[in-house]
């Protein structure tokens, strides 16, 4: 059980989809320190020019955050927070056990009649 972090900066997301790709049931990612909930609330106004990277930084967060939070409803992760300090957590993505061909995240059986025709 490995335990890596993320720095989130430009090229976060594909280091997310890396590590996702390649990380057995078990690893730990932990992609955000701070308060997540605050932090994706701070705008940063254009016309701030000494901190552009700031924004990008905080703009690559709600992308990446939005990114886990739909692989975490996919069943792919489990999600939980690790308490530093006041308001300070450590976000944290647990890679799950992949479900058997033919079944689904509770590991039930898929049947033929369970699928739905679009």
């Amino acid at each position: 059980m490995a335990r890596t972090v993320l720095d989130v900066s430009p090229g976060a997301l594909s280091d997310y989809y890396d590590w996702l790709k390649a990380a057995p049931a078990g690893d730990v990612l932990v992609y955000w320190s701070g308060d997540l909930q605050y932090d994706r609330q701070v705008v940063i106004p254009e016309t701030d020019v000494l901190r552009g990277n700031e924004r990008l930084r905080l703009a690559t967060l709600n992308v990446l955050a939005d990114r886990v939070l739909e692989d975490a409803k996919h069943g792919h992760l489990l999600l939980t927070q690790k308490r530093i300090g006041t308001n300070i957590f450590e976000y944290r993505a647990t890679r799950r056990r992949q479900p058997a061909f033919g079944s689904d995240i509770t590991g039930k059986k898929i049947t033929p009649h369970d699928l739905v025709l679009a």
